[in-house]
């Protein structure tokens, strides 16, 4: 077999063991040197095993990675998601469905401190769904804008899933998360205007009274505005390197925790959250490193690019095609896990096709973003289900379809207008 037969061999097994149930990143390591040794020796793909797995976890850039989850984690035990909610609903009480968009708000604002979607998702859902009900709420739309709301946690800065995108394609932390600031924004007014519809189609009960001041309602934000100050303006300040704004958001998040009564039960629930996800994420760049070694040495990536050449087909085409292969697997996979399997592989298309590598890391994150919230896996979706505790899915598939045509809407106003993502990057010289 020729180098490039194997890499999509490799390919298969890798897409079966998954299937099968295999842990992505274990299936990357056994495809990846499996596949290394078919093509160059069983020993040097031992090598590659050792320098990979080393390489991995003695790479400095990488030890952000569990600075932002501790961030995340602590933020989840501060107890700030009711505060912001009630923030929320003083703001948006005149609108109609306005507790769903108060819910859809307090939900950014908390994922762009805790940099989780499942976790925004299911502390929202259990602050706000109670709330909407109790105000006559279709149980569809408060399913459903909740799901969506805690897809907004993997695009607004600090977010994860940017934080593995620049990490594995070599970009700028600092250019990603600026990249993703206004594609954040627009899915939030986006799923606003979805919210809206909905609420006059399904004819929600009474809106809430405001609850407090205005006065009142900012300064229960203070404490997420200050948090998100201090990382994301130490970040473009110049005063922090993407790690040192990882350490700083984790310790300033702790403060905020104790300062709500973080006991030790808390605070070891919060370090053992981090570590298993982290462990767990490391894993999967490891797998994502041996992996890339396979492809580079089977040419299979060579072999796409000179067939995309040969086809003829537009940079447009190119991305429309990966982003559709997105919508597709982002019904099955776990994003996080999308995202490194599948950005080495078509990362030296986007570049052969001349596209600019932030857009594509918008347009990719924001695809898989779609993917949690799309049956018949959508994360979001079983988690709010876990949450509410009266909902089928089959109700909360009905009430995320507005919020998925909302992103549908914004994933072409993204590949319409790059700007979208590149104008505040350009602006501040990225």
């Amino acid at each position: 077999m020729s180098p490039e037969q194997i890499g999509l061999a490799g390919m298969a097994a890798l897409i079966g063991l998954i299937a099968l149930g295999c842990p992505v990143g274990l299936a990357m390591i056994a495809v990846g040197a499996g596949g290394f040794a078919a093509v160059v020796g069983v020993e040097p793909a031992l090598r590659i095993l050792e320098r990979g797995t080393l390489e991995t976890v003695t790479n400095y850039s990488f030890t952000v990675i569990p600075l932002f989850i501790l961030m995340g984690a602590m933020v989840a035990r501060a107890g700030l998601s009711r505060d912001l909610f009630l923030a929320a609903r003083r703001l948006t009480w005149r609108m109609r469905g306005g507790l769903a968009v108060a819910g859809l708000g307090a939900s950014a604002a908390f994922a762009a401190v805790s940099g989780s979607s499942l976790a925004t998702a299911s502390t929202m859902t259990r602050v706000a769904y109670p709330e909407m009900r109790a105000h006559g709420y279709d149980a569809r739309l408060s399913a459903g804008s909740l799901a969506a709301g805690g897809t907004l946690g993997i695009m607004i800065p600090p977010s994860v899933a940017l934080l593995l995108y620049a990490l594995i394609t070599e970009q700028s932390v600092g250019t990603m998360f600026l990249a993703g600031v206004i594609p954040g924004l627009l899915g939030f007014a986006l799923y606003a205007a979805a919210a809206m519809l909905a609420a006059r189609a399904w004819r929600t009960g009474a809106e809430a009274g405001p609850e407090g001041s205005l006065g009142l309602a900012l300064r229960r934000m203070l404490p997420v505005a200050v948090l998100f100050g201090l990382v994301m303006g130490g970040l473009y300040g110049g005063v922090f390197t993407p790690t040192e704004a990882g350490g700083a958001g984790a310790a300033l998040a702790l403060v905020l925790a104790l300062g709500r009564g973080l006991g030790w039960r808390g605070f070891n629930e919060a370090l053992a959250e981090t570590a298993a996800l982290s462990a767990s994420l490391f894993v999967i760049l490891i797998g994502a490193e041996v992996f890339g070694f396979f492809l580079s040495v089977s040419r299979l990536s060579f072999g796409m690019a000179a067939a995309v050449e040969a086809a003829g087909l537009t940079p447009l085409q190119v991305i429309l095609a990966i982003l559709v292969f997105y919508l597709v697997l982002g019904c099955f996979m776990e994003s996080l896990a999308m995202i490194l399997l599948s950005v080495p592989v078509f990362f030296p298309l986007v570049e052969a096709a001349g596209l600019d590598p932030v857009w594509f890391g918008i347009l990719a994150v924001t695809t898989v973003e779609v993917g949690l919230i799309t049956p018949p896996v959508g994360m979001n979706l079983f988690v709010v289900n876990a949450a509410a505790g009266e909902l089928s899915l089959s109700q909360i598939w009905r009430g995320i379809l507005p919020f998925v045509a909302a992103d549908i809407v914004r994933l072409g106003l993204l590949v319409a207008f790059p700007a979208l993502s590149l104008w505040l990057p350009h602006l501040f010289g990225g």
